[in-house]
């Protein structure tokens, strides 16, 4: 994927576990906001090999549930909801292949969102602000995560 290979490029954006101006931490009822009956366009930091794509989509409804699809094949019914004031966390109850719940805290740079990994995280904010588990774009935002850095 030619935006993919591009990312690669730019490197890392600050040293680690240094703030990072250029992002902003979406919290609260902003971060309830963004997800709320929205369809998400993204794409993963690294191969999915199951599905043999970087890309997918999530349609986030506004009763909790989502419809999660993952390359060509890939289906997946799920539940998210805000939990703290912090976290969107996601549950894929009927899965054969996500058993767990997965939480991530969400950064933002000219619409396009940044998930990280509560494990990746430093007071101020992530460890290595390339080590983003998946970034994503609203559907008919008109936002792109190239925007973000032209």
């Amino acid at each position: 994927m030619i935006l993919t290979a591009f990312f690669w490029g730019v490197g890392t954006l600050q040293a680690d576990g240094e703030e990072n101006p250029h992002y902003t931490q979406i919290k609260g009822d902003a971060l309830k906001a963004v997800f709320f009956d929205t369809m998400m366009l993204g794409e993963y930091r690294l191969f999915r090999g199951d599905s043999q794509t970087y890309t997918y989509t999530e349609f986030h409804f506004a009763n909790g549930t989502t419809d999660y699809i993952e390359g060509a094949d890939k289906r997946e019914e799920g539940l998210w909801n805000i939990i703290g004031d912090d976290k969107i966390c996601y549950q894929y109850p009927k899965s054969e292949n996500y058993r767990q719940i997965y939480c991530f805290l969400v950064y933002q740079i000219q619409g396009c969102y940044y998930k990280f990994s509560p494990y990746d995280m430093t007071l101020t904010g992530p460890i290595n602000w390339d080590r983003w588990t998946s970034r994503a774009v609203r559907k008919g935002s008109g936002a792109s995560c190239a925007d973000a850095f032209s």
